[in-house]
């Protein structure tokens, strides 16, 4: 994957006592991956927003995705994005780095110190697979689209029959949970560069993941609850969605998404989260 300098982008001022925090899940919630120049300019108009929000100290925003930092960086510049925010909680929250004019390429140490005393380790994952693949005939294929991490090991799981998915999916978060790591499976969304007719299967240390993500923001910083915002398109992002006191899904999010959680955006990307924020702040 070509590495993106992202020195290039323009950061925001660091928020230290933010009135709000704003998670978004990026990939089909920010970013779309198929632009028009009305998605474009409305992608503009929520940047200088989040920017004029963050330089008055009124808001701490940024994306919380399963992605890597290298595979964001890339997608921005491909998708002509302008503003980092102030932070990024990548490879399914497993990291966070800021991104902030006085804090740049920051990463959190005490986040990170909770993740390496954990019992979460490739050894253990690489049992999980084994197990599975021995046991019950479970074979899950390794991602290799969205970077490496030490703390998140990605797989897809392909569809055979309703039935048997149900139960291989069930056999998959049992091991996960009898070896002492958790497991995000979640229906796959082709529209963000998934296969059709799958699920992602992401390992991750247990206390970790991206509902996770906003306890932590919101203690660090001493943000309320009913000040916490989130947005998200797909299964993988409902945790987080709950975790927050105005979580709601962009106007473009799956169907499945939809059918687990009701607050809908008035419109698709960043115009939902546009208007969704001129509500509140």
């Amino acid at each position: 994957m070509k590495v993106v300098n992202h020195t290039q982008f323009k950061r925001v001022h660091k928020v230290t006592t933010p009135s709000n925090i704003l998670f978004m899940d990026f990939d089909e919630t920010y970013f779309p991956h198929e632009f028009s120049s009305s998605r474009r300019g409305k992608m503009l108009e929520l940047e200088e927003y989040l920017s004029d929000k963050a330089r008055h100290q009124q808001l701490m925003f940024g994306w919380v995705t399963g992605s890597s930092l290298e595979s964001v960086f890339s997608k921005m510049e491909k998708g002509g994005l302008t503003l980092l925010p102030n932070f990024i909680a990548s490879n399914l929250g497993t990291e966070i780095t800021y991104f902030e004019r006085d804090n740049f390429n920051t990463v959190d140490y005490e986040w990170k110190y909770i993740l390496e005393n954990t019992n979460f380790s490739s050894s253990r994952i690489e049992e999980i697979l084994e197990t599975l693949h021995n046991q019950h005939g479970i074979l899950l294929e390794s991602q290799t689209n969205l970077g490496g991490s030490s703390f998140k090991k990605n797989y897809y799981y392909h569809e055979q029959n309703p039935a048997l998915d149900k139960n291989n999916l069930g056999l998959i978060r049992s091991k996960a949970m009898e070896m002492g790591v958790s497991v995000n499976i979640n229906k796959c969304n082709p529209m963000a560069g998934d296969p059709e007719h799958s699920y992602d299967v992401d390992f991750i240390p247990l206390g970790t993941g991206k509902d996770k993500i906003v306890e932590f923001m919101l203690d660090k910083y001493g943000v309320s609850r009913d000040r916490s915002f989130a947005f998200g398109d797909s299964g993988n992002d409902i945790a987080m969605l709950t975790s927050v006191g105005h979580g709601y899904l962009v106007e473009n999010a799956t169907e499945e998404a939809k059918s687990q959680h009701t607050n809908i955006s008035i419109g698709k990307y960043a115009e939902g989260i546009l208007n969704t924020l001129n509500t509140y702040i």
